[in-house]
C-alpha cells in the first residue's frame, strides 16, 4: 500500500461516511498526489464524515492535556480546526493559538469556522517538517497527525528545544486507540509494522532521549506527553 492509499484507509477508518462521498479519483489517484494536494482533495469532505472528534471527545482530551487559561498552543496539523473552538474556550481571550497546516483547502475551511473567534487564531501554511516555526507554546498539539511525520523523532527533537516554554510538552494524541491502525491493516492485507500503544510509543521516545508520559490509552483516547 502507498502512503496516501494508508492515509486514506485510515481516515476511511475514522470517518465511516468519507468512503461513500469522497471522489473516486482521489482514491485512485492518491499515491500520484503530495501530501498537501491529498488534503487539499479530501478538505471539501471532511467536516461532514467526522465521526471520531466530537466536542465533548475535544473538550475531555484538552482538558487530559492540561490546555489551561491564558496558555498559548500551537494546533500542528490542524485541518479543518477542528481543536480550535475548544482550545479557544479554555485558554480565554488572554491565551494565544497558532494554527498550522500544509493543506491551503484545510485552512481554508478552518478560518471559516473560527471567525470571531476570540482569541483569534493565527493561520500559517507550511510544512512544519520541513520549516521552523516561530515562538515558544506551553502545549504542541500533534492530533491525528504523529503517523504523517516523515521524520518523527527529528521533528520531535526540534519542537522540543526551538517551540517549547519552558513547562511546555508537546502532545501526540488520538481520539481512538491503537487498534485503529492495527484494523486498517487486517482489512487492508498491508504488511506494515503495527501501531505502538501509547506506552510502546512513550518508551520508544524515551530511548531517543525524551521525557515522556502516557496521559490516557483507552479505546477512545491516546495522549502521550513529550518533553
Amino acid at each position: 500500500m502507498g502512503w496516501n492509499q494508508y492515509k486514506i484507509a485510515t481516515y476511511f477508518y475514522l470517518n465511516k461516511s468519507l468512503s461513500e462521498i469522497v471522489p473516486t479519483k482521489v482514491i485512485i489517484f492518491a499515491d500520484l498526489m503530495s501530501d498537501f494536494d491529498f488534503f487539499d482533495a479530501l478538505a471539501p469532505h471532511w467536516d461532514a464524515s467526522e465521526t471520531e472528534s466530537t466536542p465533548e471527545k475535544v473538550a475531555e482530551m484538552l482538558q487530559r492535556m492540561g490546555v489551561e487559561r491564558g496558555m498559548s498552543v500551537l494546533d500542528l496539523g490542524t485541518g479543518t480546526g477542528v481543536l480550535l473552538a475548544e482550545i479557544a474556550r479554555r485558554v480565554g481571550p488572554e491565551g494565544k493559538i497558532v494554527a498550522i497546516d500544509g493543506s491551503a483547502g484545510m485552512l481554508a475551511i478552518a478560518r471559516e469556522k473560527v471567525r470571531g473567534l476570540l482569541p483569534a487564531p493565527e493561520f500559517l501554511q507550511l510544512d512544519f517538517e520541513q520549516q521552523s516555526v516561530e515562538g515558544r507554546f506551553d502545549r504542541v498539539l500533534l492530533y491525528c497527525v504523529y503517523p504523517h511525520l516523515h521524520e518523527p523523532v527529528a521533528t520531535l527533537r526540534r519542537l522540543v528545544s526551538d517551540n517549547l516554554t519552558p513547562s511546555g510538552s508537546v502532545m501526540i494524541a488520538f481520539p481512538t486507540d491503537a487498534n485503529f491502525i492495527d484494523a486498517i491493516h487486517a482489512q487492508r492485507h498491508a504488511d506494515s509494522d503495527r501501531c505502538p500503544t501509547p506506552g510502546e510509543l512513550a518508551a520508544d521516545l524515551a530511548e531517543a532521549g525524551f521525557k515522556t508520559r502516557v496521559l490516557a490509552d483507552e479505546e477512545h483516547a491516546y495522549i502521550v506527553e513529550v518533553r
